[in-house]
């Protein structure tokens, strides 16, 4: 189902580079980067709403599907539109396994900016923090998504108050961290705040 004149469009805007973005999904296992990729995916009109969570379409390996797991990084190339404008987005979506880090660490590289998925009910894990060094590192601002949000309602049964706080705590917790393992010179400019859209 992909959008008529998708091609066309990628086209147009692969020759203008200042509306040309690459954005690495970096995040612990299980907490659902490549189920945003395909939301994201659908958003674009790449894939039918239907099959987010199902397709998983940056799965480009069999073993993927019987495990469950991103093993091998992967882009989806797609166009949206912010104030206005069409931006050529290139999604990385990366493995959240330990044992892949290395190909974190490429993707960081390639990237503007990095979208961290931090689950509503486990929070920040230790390869949600292995990923957001391995950004940092390589100098690639974030963003935070709290993902789950859903299942933290539903599963934990939070109050709205309860559920504020735990989301808060999220926030803090990785600024905490930003501001422990970024530069100086980005400190107060990389802490990620509701207010500026970076939550």
């Amino acid at each position: 189902m992909v959008k008529e004149g998708f091609k066309e469009r990628v086209q147009e805007l692969m020759n203008k580079p200042e509306r040309i973005r690459n954005i690495g999904i970096i995040s612990h296992i299980h907490h659902g980067k490549t189920t945003l990729t395909d939301n994201l995916t659908a958003g674009a009109g790449l894939m039918s709403a239907e099959l987010v969570g199902e397709r998983m379409i940056t799965w480009i390996d069999e073993q993927e599907r019987e495990r469950l797991m991103t093993i091998y990084g992967a882009t989806v190339t797609m166009v949206h539109e912010y104030e206005g404008e069409k931006y050529l987005i290139n999604l990385l979506d990366t493995p959240g396994h330990v044992d892949f880090g290395a190909d974190v660490t490429q993707a960081m590289r390639a990237v503007d900016g990095a979208i961290v998925v931090v689950c509503a009910i486990e929070g920040i894990m230790p390869q949600t923090e292995t990923v957001l060094k391995q950004a940092l590192a390589e100098r690639v601002k974030p963003v935070l998504f709290i993902n789950k949000v859903d299942r933290a309602i539903k599963e934990l049964k939070l109050s709205p108050q309860q559920l504020q706080e735990r989301l808060a705590k999220i926030v803090v917790e990785v600024n905490k961290f930003i501001a422990k393992h970024v530069e100086d010179k980005y400190k107060d400019k990389w802490l990620v705040r509701v207010e500026d859209g970076s939550v």
